[in-house]
């Protein structure tokens, strides 16, 4: 071990690594030992900023949950959802996302698929047990724009009505504003 210049213990650690000055390793060549660790530490928060500030909010409801289990009542979350709304997993607290697949859902009401919502269900069942109906598939698809009707693809409906599964104009149910941040906000 040889003493540095300014009287602090200075050995080679590890090939390629020293420690210089008490500010830690530093690969050789990569940083100059004089830079502080603090410096570096500001370079890196400034330049993730940016793309930290592109992101759409990510925020959900905290009123309502989705199970998909086809024992709890999701007629209003599924609304939600199908609107546009963020909702979590009542199970696992994650976020729903986009896109529901492989799940049951038990309803006591009808559910509207708005278009512009940008949400997909697949490989769904919704089961009304009160009606003794049940609506299974395929894929129900909103895009993203509001002016066009979800696409229904591979839908079957047992015990419902003639004209069940249909998209029909709803003017009054419109998509949230999914880049909106005032979604998030709380008081």
């Amino acid at each position: 071990m040889k003493l540095h210049s300014r009287g602090v213990a200075s050995s080679t650690v590890d090939p390629g690594f020293r420690r210089d000055d008490g500010w830690g390793f530093c690969a050789r060549g990569l940083v100059d030992p004089g830079l502080p660790l603090i410096v570096l530490l500001f370079i890196a928060v400034f330049v993730a900023a940016p793309a930290l500030a592109a992101e759409a909010p990510q925020c959900v409801r905290g009123d309502m949950v989705l199970w998909g289990d086809g024992r709890h009542d999701d007629t209003a979350a599924l609304n939600a959802w199908l609107r546009g709304d963020g909702l979590l997993w009542a199970e696992t607290g994650e976020p729903v996302g986009a896109v529901i697949a492989d799940r049951t859902f038990r309803l006591s009401a009808a559910v509207y698929a708005v278009g512009g919502s940008g949400r997909k269900l697949e490989r769904f069942r919704l089961i009304w047990p009160e009606r003794g109906e049940i609506v299974s598939g395929g894929t129900v698809l909103s895009g993203d724009d509001p002016s066009e009707a979800p696409v229904v693809s591979g839908v079957t409906v047992v015990g419902g009505d003639p004209g069940e599964g249909v998209p029909f104009d709803t003017p009054e149910i419109a998509p949230a504003a999914r880049s909106d941040p005032a979604r998030c906000a709380t008081s």
